[in-house]
C-alpha cells in the first residue's frame, strides 16, 4: 500500500524557491531571446538594405567582375598593341643611334681630314 505523504512547511518553502529560481530563469531567457531577435534584426537590416546592404554589395563585385571578363579581349589587344609600339620604339630610339654616330664620325671626318 502507498503511503501518502503530507506536505510540510519546509517542504512548501523549498517549493516557492524553486519556483521564484524557476521564475527568474525562465525571466532571464525572455530578456536573451529578445537581445537575440534585436540582434538578427540588425544583421538582417545590414544584409538586405537596398542601399549598402551586404547582398547590394555582393552583385555590385558580380556586375563588376562580369563587365571585366567582357573586356578583357580589348584589354589584351590594348596590351599587346602596347608591347608592339615599345618594340618599334627601341628599335627606332637604335637606328637613331647610328644615325647620330654616322652623322658625328662625317662631322669629325670633314673636320679633321
Amino acid at each position: 500500500m502507498i503511503k501518502m505523504v503530507t506536505p510540510t512547511k519546509v517542504d512548501c518553502s523549498i517549493c516557492t524557491q524553486e519556483i521564484a529560481l524557476i521564475q527568474k530563469d525562465i525571466e532571464m531567457l525572455r530578456e536573451d531571446i529578445k537581445e537575440l531577435n534585436e540582434k538578427m534584426d540588425r544583421l538582417m537590416i545590414k544584409l538586405l538594405d537596398p542601399d549598402s546592404g551586404l547582398v547590394v554589395k555582393v552583385n555590385k563585385n558580380t556586375e563588376r567582375l562580369d563587365k571585366r571578363d567582357k573586356d578583357l579581349p580589348n584589354w589584351l589587344n590594348d596590351l599587346k598593341s602596347f608591347h608592339l609600339m615599345k618594340k618599334w620604339k627601341n628599335n627606332v630610339t637604335k637606328a637613331l643611334w647610328v644615325l647620330y654616330a654616322a652623322i658625328i664620325s662625317w662631322i669629325v671626318k670633314n673636320i679633321f681630314w
